[in-house]
């Protein structure tokens, strides 16, 4: 039973960072305005922008395909089992951290939290299960 939550997390995990890989596809404008949506932030679009978007979300997407693998072939590397659980409530204390520190609008970050942790804690209590 342990095993089947840690697969779930891992792949709720997996989809969450693998759909990053929406922003290497679609044109820089569009993810702009999307981020200017989300943000409720007025900048530019600016080529370089758009180009580190693009890099981050090829390697956001790797990492989903990372969660991936544990989550369907993790029995076999149970120390990456560990390491991708720690991984998600790193994420969650770098960003909880950033949010508070840059005295940004947390309302919108509630979806990340509940993200890097609802997925994190779970693997990691059930991280060592086979």
């Amino acid at each position: 039973m342990k095993n089947k939550l840690y697969k779930l997390a891992a792949i709720a995990a997996g989809i969450g960072w693998g759909i990053s890989i929406y922003v290497t596809l679609v044109d820089g404008e569009s993810v702009f305005e999307f981020l200017r949506y989300v943000s409720q932030t007025d900048f530019q679009y600016h080529p370089m922008l758009d180009y580190w978007g693009k890099l981050t979300g090829v390697a956001f997407s790797f990492i989903g395909v990372g969660f991936l693998f544990v989550a369907l072939r993790g029995e076999k590397y149970p120390m990456l089992r560990i390491y991708f659980a720690w991984f998600q409530i790193i994420c969650f204390l770098v960003v909880f951290i950033t949010v508070f520190r840059l005295d940004l609008n947390t309302n919108i970050y509630y979806l990340d939290f509940l993200f890097f942790l609802g997925t994190g804690i779970p693997m990691l209590l059930t991280a060592r299960e086979k």
